[in-house]
């Protein structure tokens, strides 16, 4: 089974591979300081649900506070 990748915009990423969802770098606002969302929308409710969230690294716009407390119950942090 193929993985399955959803860009969701900058670094937010859906991976799906054997029912194992992990999100990359959550931001879910349409702005952010200087950065604006520039094509398509701010994912919709179920892109929150993860198994894994990843934080690459922490700059704001890959460390968004607000998104990461939007995630699922149970998301783990990495």
């Amino acid at each position: 089974m193929p993985v399955e990748i959803t860009w969701w915009g900058h670094a937010t990423c859906a991976l799906l591979d054997s029912n194992i969802r992990v999100l990359t770098d959550p931001l879910f606002a349409n702005r952010l300081a200087h950065l604006r969302r520039r094509r398509g929308a701010v994912p919709p409710a179920e892109a929150r649900r993860a198994d894994v969230a990843l934080v690459s690294h922490l700059h704001v716009d890959h460390l968004h506070v607000p998104s990461l407390g939007a995630l699922a119950p149970g998301t783990r942090l990495v």
